[in-house]
């Protein structure tokens, strides 16, 4: 009976560490993930944001680059202030969508990027999926780009 009660205490043991192992890996693998991007997400204003724990500069740069990947027009830039205005090409309805683009550092290793789509001109949809669309495609390229 002693010995049955030594094995089940060992048992219950191994199988506590083992528990507490998978936590402390998730756990790292949660962390790990962080240095790219830790949140997105639209507000009732029609802007969107997300923020990426990385150099602000490197920021900057993904955004140009993804700005130009999908063949937006960089209409105005102020790299101090960090502000980004793009417009797209107009589609075959004549729709084009203006994007504004803020970045603030908040540390020397925390972005937040802030975007609010817009339609520009007089012609074309007034759909607000193309907006939220435009947004979360601007987003992805950047996820895109950081992570890589």
């Amino acid at each position: 009976m002693k010995s049955e009660l030594n094995l089940a205490k060992r048992y219950t043991s191994s199988n506590q560490r083992w528990s507490y192992g998978v936590v402390v890996a998730l756990f790292l693998a949660m962390v790990v993930s962080l240095p790219a991007c830790s949140t997105f997400k639209g507000s009732s204003d029609g802007t969107w944001n997300t923020s990426y724990f990385t150099n602000p500069d490197r920021v900057w740069d993904a955004i140009q680059l993804s700005l130009i990947d999908l063949d937006y027009e960089v209409v105005s830039e102020n790299r101090d202030d960090g502000i980004i205005r793009a417009t797209s090409e107009p589609a075959e309805d004549g729709t084009v969508i203006a994007l504004a683009i803020d970045q603030v550092a908040r540390t020397e290793d925390q972005v937040h990027v802030y975007i609010k789509p817009s339609f520009s001109g007089d012609e074309g949809s007034t759909n607000p999926d193309l907006l939220r669309a435009a947004a979360d495609e601007l987003i992805k390229a950047l996820d895109d780009k950081l992570r890589g």
